[in-house]
């Protein structure tokens, strides 16, 4: 799927080659300078994706547990639920991990193009943005995947638990997080765009 290392230069870097020769990079000198951050960044994601399984899996493998929290934060007596509303619940988690799964996917291909030498090119950006609406889409459902869990445990429509809204500080952040990795492939791809057009004129 990606491209071997070439010898010439991106088109960015190509385009700025004519103002400054000397900020002109190979792609075999790009790989030496990005080449362990995208690496490591990659392994990161595949670490953090099997973690939040195993502990998935953990934490609702024990509904006792589970249930005492959930009843903690609606403030009720949750032992009574049933095995088919429980199923439910685990099935929402599961969406939620696929979720997860899809931004480490993202987050892979993206570094994956860095690595091919393609980093300030119109594929990059494309892939940078389709990170940014996955992760948005991740924290809308993780929000709507909270009421729904909590609301199936509690017989009810449960928005606001006992100690505040189901809607954290943290959704906030990611949201945040996300929406800065849409404008950045906004800037990106423009830039790239341009690039290219300088390129061709050049």
């Amino acid at each position: 799927m990606c491209a071997t290392w070439p010898d010439s230069e991106t088109s960015m870097s190509h385009a700025m080659m004519h103002d400054n020769p000397s900020v002109a990079l190979t792609g075999r000198d790009l790989r030496g300078r990005i080449s362990w951050i995208c690496h490591g960044v990659r392994i990161a994601a595949v670490v953090w994706i099997a973690w939040i399984a195993v502990m998935a899996l953990i934490t609702w493998s024990n509904p006792t547990t589970v249930l005492d929290v959930y009843g903690r934060l609606v403030g009720a007596d949750l032992t009574g639920v049933s095995t088919a509303r429980y199923a439910l619940a685990c099935a929402i988690v599961a969406a939620s991990m696929g979720m997860a799964a899809v931004i480490v996917f993202c987050v892979w291909q993206l570094f994956a193009t860095y690595l091919a030498g393609r980093v300030f090119t119109v594929d990059a950006a494309l892939w940078l943005r389709r990170t940014g609406f996955v992760v948005v889409a991740a924290v809308a459902f993780a929000v709507l995947a909270r009421v729904l869990i909590t609301s199936i445990f509690a017989g009810r429509l449960v928005v606001v638990a006992t100690y505040g809204p189901l809607v954290l500080p943290q959704d906030l952040l990611h949201l945040i997080f996300a929406l800065f990795l849409l404008a950045l492939a906004h800037i990106l791809k423009a830039a790239a765009e341009m690039a290219d057009e300088h390129a061709q004129i050049v």
